[in-house]
C-alpha cells in the first residue's frame, strides 16, 4: 500500500498522527467524540473526508496493525489466568493423595494469584501509556485551536530553530530570541511558542544536542524577559520549564547532566522561577511526576474514561480469580464430606442366610386311621401322642415325615 502524502504543515501532521494513534488504541468511539467536538474546526476536516483524509486512514490502519502485533507479543509474554476447570467429582471413596506432579489446591490458588498480579501490572502499564497519549492529544488539540486563533507561523519558527539545533551560535540564538519577542503579542501567542519548544524538546527520540541548544535559547529568552518585563512570555515559559528540564536531565548520563545543571544554578541565582518550581527542578524525577499528575487533573475529562475502562478490566480479572478460588474450595470441601465407601461396607451387617432346618424334625404323633379309612394325626392328650415331646414312635412314619423337611432345608441352604 503506497503511503499518501502527509501535510506540509508539521503541526497538522502531528495532530493527524496523534489522533490515529489514539483512535487505534481506544476504538472508533474516540474518533466519533473528536468529530463531534471538532466539527466546526477546519483543521479537522480530514476526519470528514477533506484534505489528508487518505493519509489519516493510512496512519490509522498502520497504528492498528502495530497495536495488534504488540498485543500478540504481550499475550505470549504474559501468563494468562488459568480457565476455570470442570473436573468430574470422584466416586464415593476415601480421599486418595494426589499423584506425584499433580498441583495441590493451595498451589493452584497461588498460581492464580500470581497470574492476577502479572495481568494487573500489565494493565496498569498500558493504562499509563493510554493516559499519557490522551493528555498529549488533548494538548495538541488545544494548541491547534490557539494556532487557529493567533495565525502564528510555526513553520517560520522551526526554520529559525534549526540553526540553533545544528550550530548553536550566538547569531542563531539571537535570531530565535528576537522572533519570539516580536511575536509575543498576547498570552495565547506566548503559550503557543512555549508549548512548541516543550514539544520539540520532550519529543521521544530527541537527541541531547537538540535539547541542550534549545534550552540555551530558553535561557537567553528568560534573561531578556526579566530585563524587558515581558511577563506573559515569562509566565508561559514557567509553565513548561519543568518537563523541559526534567526530561532532558533524566535522559542522559552524568557528564551531560552537569551541563544542564549549570543552567539551573543560574536560574536559581537570577530568580527566574519561584521556589516551588526550583524544588521540582532540583529533583527531576519527582518534579516530572508532579507535572504529569497535574496534567491528569487538568485534563480529567479525557483521562477519566480511560481509567474507568481499565479499572473495569482489572475488576473482571479479580472476579475471575475469586470464582476460580471458590470453585476449588468447594470441590475440596465436597471431597472431605463424602463418607468413605470402605467404612460404609464395614458398618453394614451382611445379610443373614435362612436358618437351616434341624437334622431331625420335631417328633410327631403316630397317624391313626379315621372311620373313613384315611390317616389322621393323633390328638394331643391321647394315648397315641407322646406327651413328653419325643415325637413319633413308629420309625417308618417318622422317616416319612423327615424326608420333606430335609428337602426344604437343603433347598434353603442352596440359596443361602
Amino acid at each position: 500500500m503506497e503511503m499518501p502524502l502527509p501535510p506540509d504543515d508539521q503541526e497538522l501532521r502531528n495532530v493527524i498522527d496523534k489522533l490515529a494513534q489514539f483512535v487505534a488504541r481506544n476504538g472508533p468511539e474516540f474518533e466519533k467524540m473528536t468529530m463531534e467536538k471538532q466539527k466546526e474546526n477546519p483543521k479537522f476536516s480530514f476526519l470528514f473526508g477533506g484534505d489528508f483524509y487518505g493519509y489519516y486512514k493510512y496512519k490509522l490502519a498502520l497504528e492498528q496493525q502495530q497495536l495488534l502485533c504488540k498485543q500478540s507479543q504481550d499475550i505470549e509474554a504474559t501468563t494468562q489466568i488459568q480457565p476455570l476447570p470442570q473436573p468430574s467429582l470422584p466416586p464415593p471413596a476415601a480421599p486418595i493423595p494426589a499423584p506425584q506432579g499433580t498441583p495441590s489446591v493451595e498451589e493452584l490458588i497461588q498460581q492464580s494469584q500470581w497470574n492476577l498480579q502479572q495481568q494487573e501490572q500489565h494493565l496498569l502499564a498500558m493504562r499509563q501509556e493510554q493516559v499519557t497519549s490522551a493528555v498529549a492529544l488533548a494538548i495538541e488539540q488545544q494548541m491547534q485551536k490557539v494556532l487557529e486563533e493567533t495565525q502564528l507561523d510555526m513553520n517560520e519558527f522551526d526554520n529559525l530553530l534549526q540553526p540553533i539545533i545544528d550550530t548553536c551560535t550566538k547569531d542563531a540564538i539571537s535570531a530565535g530570541k528576537n522572533w519570539m519577542f516580536s511575536n509575543a503579542k498576547s498570552p495565547a501567542h506566548c503559550e503557543l511558542m512555549a508549548g512548541h519548544l516543550r514539544n520539540r524538546i520532550t519529543a521521544e527520540g530527541a537527541h541531547f544536542e537538540l535539547r541542550l541548544h534549545l534550552i540555551y535559547l530558553i535561557n537567553d529568552v528568560l534573561h531578556h524577559c526579566q530585563r524587558k518585563q515581558a511577563r506573559d512570555l515569562l509566565a508561559a515559559l514557567q509553565k513548561v520549564v519543568v518537563p523541559i528540564y526534567c526530561t532532558s536531565f533524566l535522559a542522559v548520563e552524568e557528564d551531560k547532566q552537569q551541563k544542564i545543571a549549570r543552567l539551573l544554578q543560574l536560574w536559581e541565582k537570577n530568580g527566574y522561577f519561584d521556589e516551588s518550581i526550583i524544588q521540582q527542578l532540583q529533583s527531576p524525577a519527582l518534579g516530572l511526576g508532579q507535572y504529569q499528575a497535574n496534567l491528569i487533573t487538568e485534563y480529567a475529562t479525557v483521562v477519566q474514561p480511560v481509567q474507568v475502562a481499565f479499572q473495569q478490566q482489572i475488576q473482571n480479572l479479580k472476579t475471575q480469580h475469586e470464582e476460580f478460588v471458590n470453585s476449588l474450595t468447594q470441590q475440596q470441601q465436597q471431597q472431605i464430606q463424602i463418607p468413605p465407601l470402605e467404612n460404609e461396607v464395614k458398618s453394614t451387617p451382611p445379610p443373614q442366610a435362612p436358618t437351616a432346618a434341624p437334622a431331625s424334625a420335631p417328633p410327631s404323633a403316630p397317624v391313626t386311621q379315621a372311620d373313613d379309612g384315611k390317616s389322621q394325626l393323633p390328638l394331643a392328650g391321647s394315648t397315641e401322642y407322646d406327651a413328653t415331646g419325643s415325637g413319633v414312635q413308629d420309625p417308618e412314619i417318622r422317616a416319612g415325615l423327615d424326608a420333606p423337611l430335609l428337602f426344604v432345608s437343603s433347598f434353603c441352604n442352596g440359596y443361602g
